[in-house]
């Protein structure tokens, strides 16, 4: 079993630098491995730490350059097709891997030779930044998982998982024109093609996120944004109920809850109570309870200020050349 892992990266080369010893120096039992990094056009010394990279660990790690996109859909297609392993792992580019997360997956995939098969692993909060309070963005709802062995495309989260290259080529890769939500859109399709993902802890990787409070309100209006777009092509009353749209068809505790929510929303998302959160202790440096709601008002109200506006250009133009513009991430 022969393994190639791809990392779309976008003017992180301070952070790659970081982690590429790690990735280059993976425990290995009967199988090999590749290292696929893909710039997304970067600005930085992205290209010359890969080339470097690639000098050090000839035949371990490769890179390529593309002209930017504004998403990671097109540096993980371009990565998948040049990758050489049986397995594709996927993973971003600010995670750094714990030493045997290469032979997780291989063990994984040699266990599950069928096509369809896919893992969920891990990625966590390093104890050094647990204590940030932007690290309530951090971390994934892993212990939301009920059915490991089964889990749903909306799970599908490309910051750490693995698939069989002949069956992504065959039945999914990235939609392109999607900068957002790209990945649970690619495993609604591995899905109705057959794909069946479970979840492998043992996998694990520190997510070292660059996510800074300045970005959260961008982040916020970019993911609602993206959000209407990701509805208009798949519109389940799961998608709905998971990322909080407030929809008639929700169970009725589920769409109780959905309102009061939004009440709250909008009584906490004013100056005033947002002052009011400040002074209870929000802006501390350290991560408390409080720093969390107002962090989560901030994002949400922004989201839900992103889906609405998103929403109403729908209405006046196309969809596809509206999204083009969607671009700042916040990060």
């Amino acid at each position: 079993m022969d393994v190639s892992l791809v990392i779309p990266t976008y003017n992180r080369a301070n952070l790659i630098g970081k982690t590429i010893p790690a990735l280059a120096s993976q425990v290995t039992g009967d199988f090999t491995y590749e290292v696929i990094f893909v710039s997304n056009g970067s600005s930085d010394s992205t290209v010359e730490v890969l080339n470097e990279a690639a000098k050090r660990y000839s035949g371990r790690i490769r890179y390529y350059s593309i002209a930017p996109t504004g998403g990671p859909s097109a540096p993980r297609n371009v990565g998948i097709r040049a990758a050489q392993g049986d397995a594709v792992i996927i993973l971003d580019d600010d995670v750094l891997p714990d030493p045997d997360l290469m032979l997780r997956h291989a063990e994984f995939h040699k266990a599950h030779p069928e096509p369809q098969h896919a893992a969920l692993g891990t990625v966590y909060v390093p104890p050094d930044l647990l204590l940030d309070p932007i690290s309530f963005f951090h971390a994934f709802p892993y212990d939301r998982i009920r059915t490991p062995d089964r889990l749903g495309y909306l799970y599908f989260w490309t910051c750490h998982i693995s698939v069989k290259r002949k069956f992504m080529l065959e039945m999914g890769m990235f939609d392109e024109n999607f900068l957002y939500f790209e990945d649970v859109l690619c495993g609604h399709r591995l899905e109705q093609n057959g794909m069946h993902l479970h979840f492998l802890p043992a996998a694990r990787g520190q997510h070292l996120h660059q996510l800074k409070a300045s970005g959260i309100p961008a982040k916020g209006l970019f993911t609602g944004r993206w959000l209407h777009a990701f509805e208009q092509v798949v519109s389940d009353r799961a998608m709905r109920e998971k990322f909080g749209i407030l929809s008639m068809d929700l169970p009725p505790k589920v769409l109780l809850r959905r309102i009061l929510n939004r009440v709250g929303l909008s009584l906490l998302n004013n100056r005033a109570a947002m002052a009011g959160l400040k002074w209870m202790g929000a802006n501390r440096s350290s991560r408390n309870r409080v720093s969390d709601l107002y962090y989560y008002v901030i994002f949400r109200g922004n989201m839900l200020a992103g889906y609405r506006e998103a929403k109403r250009q729908a209405r006046r133009t196309d969809l596809k050349r509206a999204v083009k513009e969607w671009v700042d991430r916040g990060e």
